[in-house]
């Protein structure tokens, strides 16, 4: 690849690895949402991060513990802006926004920042092992590819910058926290920063699309809902008073199996899924509350 007909490729590649080596969980991304804002104040663009972009009554999902752990890890990270961790605060996030100055619409671009819950492999073929930018967060993994996602916005970033005289309008680059398990969206929307947004394009790494191609469509792609199923029964001993007693674990094992039920395939428009089921406390216990999510 000629990297000096494409300008932007090797800033890409080097935050992508840089970012790569310290993945953080959604609502944890302090170190990550530095580095974005640092890049930012060197490309001269304006941005909003923290508060100024969450609205906290619709935070989804966040463990003020994890982010409390998060924020002393961030606090000890020698290659940071200090500074610019505290203007953050307790809140991670950020949105870029590069005004023309001409009229015209308002574009959004979304990056997703935040990693998976899952051990990289150690397989030592695998590029970030060969590269040395592993993950080096025990139990945590950017294998979702929103490390790429982060590097492609602050190199997107860039280049609006250097093409701004040639543009119309305005645009806002949104750097999403916590996009797994469908929590990060909702509290930026709700703080109100895509109102006015006449245009929105998110985008995704990998599903099926290989080396040097872009796929671009217009609706319907990954939309999903997360649902929490609650079962109530009736606790009783399974050996002494199996009939005092009404079953929710079996209850969830009957909707699982027919929710598994519903046909379903890779080019289908929906799927369903059940991903997790939490039950029971002992072996001879006729079960009350048992959790599908």
């Amino acid at each position: 690849m000629n990297t000096d007909f494409h300008p932007y490729f090797d800033e890409m590649i080097a935050m992508r690895r840089k970012l790569h080596t310290y993945p953080e969980e959604g609502w944890c991304e302090f170190v990550t949402t530095t580095r974005i804002i640092e890049r930012l104040k060197a490309l001269g663009i304006p941005y909003r991060a923290g508060l100024d972009v969450i609205a906290p009554e619709a935070i989804m999902g966040r463990d003020p513990k994890l982010v409390a752990k998060a924020l002393d890890a961030a606090r000890a990270t020698p290659d940071i802006d200090q500074e610019v961790l505290k203007e953050i605060g307790e809140y991670t996030g950020v949105m870029a926004e590069i005004d023309t100055g001409r009229p015209g619409p308002v574009i959004a671009f979304r990056a997703d920042i935040d990693c998976v819950l899952s051990n990289e492999t150690d397989d030592p073929k695998h590029l970030p092992n060969v590269g040395c930018f592993a993950s080096t967060v025990p139990g945590h993994q950017h294998s979702c590819g929103h490390d790429g996602h982060t590097a492609v916005g602050l190199a997107l970033c860039h280049w609006l910058v250097d093409h701004k005289d040639e543009l119309k309008g305005r645009f806002k680059v949104l750097f999403q926290p916590a996009e797994e398990g469908v929590r990060g969206a909702a509290a930026m929307a709700a703080k109100g920063i895509v109102d006015d947004v006449d245009i929105l394009i998110g985008s995704h790494v990998g599903c099926g699309y290989t080396l040097h191609e872009v796929g671009v469509i217009d609706s319907g792609f990954l939309a999903t809902t997360k649902l929490d199923i609650e079962f109530f029964g009736k606790a009783a001993h399974a050996g002494s008073d199996p009939e005092k007693g009404r079953s929710a674990l079996v209850a969830a094992a009957a909707c699982v199996m027919a929710l598994q039920g519903i046909p379903r395939h890779s080019a289908g428009a929906t799927r369903v899924a059940i991903g997790t089921l939490h039950a029971g406390t002992g072996r001879n216990v006729v079960w009350q509350v048992p959790l599908l999510e």
